[in-house]
């Protein structure tokens, strides 16, 4: 007759999302205004609670002050963007060159639309 082993130590309990030692956070505040963090870079009220993408590259943050969850990408060129990053570094550093609409948009194998959308969103936040 075998017995079995019961194991009295407990399991920690879930602390809820955490973020990876080399992720670092500083750069990101809370957008949601009515938390007493809004706009406090590095709080320290940040924490990883999920990845977006095809690759799992987009992170998806969770503020531990008010609950409220964004994407890294909120109020960036990049929000709501499929392009890769670095599609739309290039994209940007071609218009600043000074190359127009239908040339950037042939050297980064994207459509003229799409230029235009980013050098509209761009455009303001450069004045």
């Amino acid at each position: 007759m075998s017995r079995k082993r019961h194991s009295h130590a407990k399991a920690a309990a879930p602390t809820g999302p955490t973020v990876a030692p080399d992720e670092d956070l500083s750069g990101f505040a809370c957008p949601n205004e009515d938390c007493s963090d809004f706009n406090r870079f590095a709080a320290g009220n940040l924490r990883v609670c999920e990845r977006m993408g095809k690759e799992q590259r987009i992170r998806r943050l969770y503020c531990s002050t008010c609950g409220h969850r964004f994407s890294e990408r909120q109020g960036s060129l990049m929000a709501k963007s499929k392009l890769p990053e670095e599609t739309v570094v290039r994209i940007v550093k071609c218009i600043g060159y000074g190359c127009s609409v239908e040339a950037t948009a042939d050297i980064c194998d994207v459509d003229a639309r799409t230029v235009e959308l980013l050098l509209s969103k761009a455009g303001p936040r450069a004045e």
